[in-house]
């Protein structure tokens, strides 16, 4: 019975650890920059009225040049999620930064919020997790895992 039970735990804290169950979100992660252009790139307002198309495209030129401006920042980076904190590696060079979940809205997104008071949207996508960029427009960065 004792080797039962032992199975049993082990099998939960290795899905728990893997990610497989609430804490998906642990693991290492690197920038998806091909899918995170691509969302960028999708026009978000199919339907506008003609009037004013002209002014809608400036301003979302620009929201997509400074969108791949902070692109920059993730470019070569590994981000990884231990259940207490989050490591950013660039060229052997890091930093670690405490956080907890604050919210869950729902089984596939979670809200952090780091040491410093930052918080930061999380959610879980097919093809690995991506992260809200701060501002009035959604705009996220897409995150695969590390091979």
């Amino acid at each position: 019975m004792k080797t039962t039970t032992r199975l049993c735990l082990l099998l939960a804290s290795t899905l728990f650890l893997t990610g497989c169950g609430r804490n998906w979100h642990l693991g290492k992660w690197t920038l998806d920059r091909e899918l995170t252009l691509s969302m960028i790139s999708t026009p978000q307002d199919s339907g506008r009225n003609p009037g004013e198309g002209f002014l809608k495209d400036i301003v979302s030129g620009l929201q997509k040049g400074l969108s791949r401006i902070l692109l920059t920042q993730f470019e070569g980076v590994e981000i990884e999620f231990t259940p207490t904190e989050m490591r950013r590696v660039r060229n052997g060079v890091g930093e670690a930064r405490g956080y907890h979940i604050i919210e869950r809205p729902d089984t596939s997104t979670v809200v952090l919020q780091f040491d410093d008071g930052e918080i930061i949207t999380w959610s879980k996508v097919s093809t690995g997790v991506r992260m809200k960029l701060p501002g009035d427009v959604e705009q996220w960065v897409y995150f695969k895992p590390v091979p």
